[in-house]
């Protein structure tokens, strides 16, 4: 199942589209900077840290580094913190039903 899927997709009222829109907005400015090679090497690493937790199924590993990430790292992620932190929630519910 494709997250979109996950979410609802075309069939999701128009609020939870917004949101699709936006979470996709938001993650593609990351995938951006990581593809340019514009973000911090403390950053990267914590991301990698993250996958690496959500690859393992530890949910709180991966919430716990989202949240060293807000405060060492504020300036340079804030725009898709949000983002990420949704996302991590979303993988967990779906992988609790």
């Amino acid at each position: 199942m494709r997250p979109s899927e996950a979410l609802g997709g075309s069939r999701a009222n128009p609020a939870k589209k917004r949101e699709i829109e936006d979470n996709s907005r938001k993650i593609g400015a990351l995938f951006a900077k990581l593809n340019s090679g514009d973000i911090s090497k403390n950053a990267a690493d914590k991301l990698v840290q993250l996958c690496q937790a959500l690859d393992n199924g530890d949910f709180g590993t991966a919430l716990a580094i989202q949240v060293q990430l807000t405060t060492s790292e504020w300036d340079e992620c804030n725009f898709w913190l949000a983002t990420l932190k949704r996302m991590i929630k979303t993988r967990q519910n779906v992988r609790l039903s």
